[in-house]
């Protein structure tokens, strides 16, 4: 977990955390980037936790990467500040992971479900994996909450760092590779939304800026196809990614309601990331790691559950 400077918020997955009912088979690994002088972290005497200090380190991937070196475990799980497990969600992992799987995702419900808007954000950005949802393989998986064998994301070798950065690449590279995914539903985390849609718009651009970057760089994408795929996406993502969350959501009626509820929502935010990710074609990363790790870490949501 990279933790920022919303210590309560930080404090509250910490405890989440250390409240496993596996947690003696556990290395909790906290890379925290917050300034010197912040509130301190507290955790259990008996709790495996590592602290990791990196004050100052503005890049997303490379405060992720600080984390997966300092571990050995052989299943390594991603987590938010703003992301909180369930006791059982690191059980499920382990049991999840004797499976041939290279990835294991997890089942999401919304931590701040009295907003509208961020009843529709959770509908946007996680949609796909929300509870409920059949447990078995899968096609695509969320950034940033997620988990992998370890050895399956050490071989992407010179890719890891864009995968670290944009896990949409490391899922990209496993499908070509024929490594299977899956999503565990007892894995249940509960995740904190932005409550305005403006805030929800903007992180969704620079969260696809970065992805587009990092992709367009690990496949070494030529100007021409860049150009291309900038021209389509603004006007295609919107359409695609509702269609994408309507077809797999067609067999979970209970998702129906929050589906379209959420729809005025929905479209916005998505032409926004489409705007971002046409950028991040364009004209590459640019300030927008930066941007996402402001925002991931350092800008308030909601007070703590």
């Amino acid at each position: 977990m990279v933790a920022g400077a919303c210590r309560s918020r930080v404090q509250h997955a910490l405890n989440r955390l250390c409240a496993q009912t596996v947690l003696p088979s556990l290395e909790i690994i906290v890379v925290d980037v917050s300034s010197p002088g912040s509130t301190p972290l507290t955790f259990p005497e008996h709790a495996p936790v590592t602290l990791l200090p990196a004050p100052g380190l503005n890049n997303w991937g490379q405060a992720r990467r600080l984390g997966l070196e300092r571990s050995s475990a052989p299943v390594v799980a991603f987590t938010e500040e703003h992301c909180f497990a369930d006791p059982g969600w690191a059980a499920a992992l382990i049991e999840a992971h004797q499976g041939p799987w290279s990835s294991v995702g997890y089942a999401f419900r919304n931590a701040n479900r009295d907003s509208y808007v961020s009843r529709s954000a959770m509908i946007t950005d996680y949609g796909k994996w929300l509870d409920p949802i059949p447990r078995g393989p899968i096609s695509w998986l969320p950034g940033n909450n997620v988990s992998y064998k370890r050895e399956a994301l050490l071989s992407l070798g010179p890719q890891l760092d864009n995968a670290l950065a944009s896990d949409f690449i490391a899922h990209e590279i496993f499908r070509r590779r024929g490594l299977k995914m899956f999503v565990e539903p007892a894995a249940l985390a509960h995740h904190l939304n932005f409550t305005t849609v403006w805030e929800t718009a903007l992180t969704n651009y620079y969260w696809c800026r970065a992805m587009a970057a990092s992709r367009a760089k690990a496949g070494q994408w030529s100007r021409p196809r860049l150009i291309l795929q900038a021209l389509v996406t603004p006007a295609a993502a919107p359409v695609l990614r509702l269609a994408r969350l309507a077809v797999q959501l067609r067999h979970r009626r209970p998702l129906w309601r929050p589906f379209l509820a959420a729809i005025p929502v929905f479209l916005p935010v998505s032409l926004c990331g489409g705007i971002g990710e046409a950028a991040g074609y364009l004209l590459g990363a640019g300030h927008a790691e930066f941007q996402l790790k402001r925002w991931e870490l350092d800008v308030e949501r909601v007070p703590v559950p």
